[in-house]
């Protein structure tokens, strides 16, 4: 038997355990969630590991490749933060790590020299280029057994989902009485 079934099954079981105590509990929301975190930190792990021997994180490659999708290749940190899901923190660290790479260049703006403007280089590109292709692979072993109907529906429960995770934890807006 598959690992990850018989890995479930038992937090299934737990789950319903725990059901037997509390009720309330709604085991099958709980269960939702540990399923897509595990699935997250997995699929993680396999790209990570698909990268790793070119000599990059695979959130510097994320970034690398968002700004490689930008017109011109050219981009602000503060909109590649929120493109490739990175802190202004880690921003700057994973430019500092491209930089020195010579993937990308980082120069002050013409407009505001307090913004940085990065580009990517003719190495980035070439890189980009000949390893983007290496994910596909696995990526599409990985699906294989989803028709893209059931990919897209994934996608946008995924992205519903999202927006509630959003929603649950924007911060709350509280009135103060006068």
């Amino acid at each position: 038997m598959n690992n990850f079934v018989s890995q479930f099954e038992l937090v299934e079981a737990n789950l319903q355990n725990l059901k037997a105590r509390m009720p309330d509990l709604p085991a099958s929301s709980i269960l939702l969630c540990r399923l897509l975190l595990h699935v997250g930190r997995e699929m993680a792990v396999m790209f990570e590991q698909q990268i790793r021997p070119f000599g990059l994180a695979e959130a510097e490659f994320r970034v690398l490749t968002t700004l490689f999708s930008q017109p011109n290749g050219v981009a602000h940190p503060s909109d590649l933060c929120v493109r490739a899901s990175q802190s202004p923190a880690n921003m700057s660290r994973i430019s500092d790590a491209l930089v020195s790479r010579g993937l990308i260049t980082r120069v002050s703006s013409l407009h505001d020299r307090r913004r940085m403007v990065l580009r990517i280089t003719e190495e980035g590109e070439t890189f980009v280029r000949q390893l983007l292709p290496k994910l596909f692979a696995p990526l599409r072993e990985m699906l294989k057994d989803f028709p893209e109907t059931e990919q897209q529906q994934m996608t946008s429960l995924l992205k519903r989902l999202g927006v509630e995770l959003d929603k649950a934890t924007a911060p709350q807006i509280v009135e103060q009485a006068l």
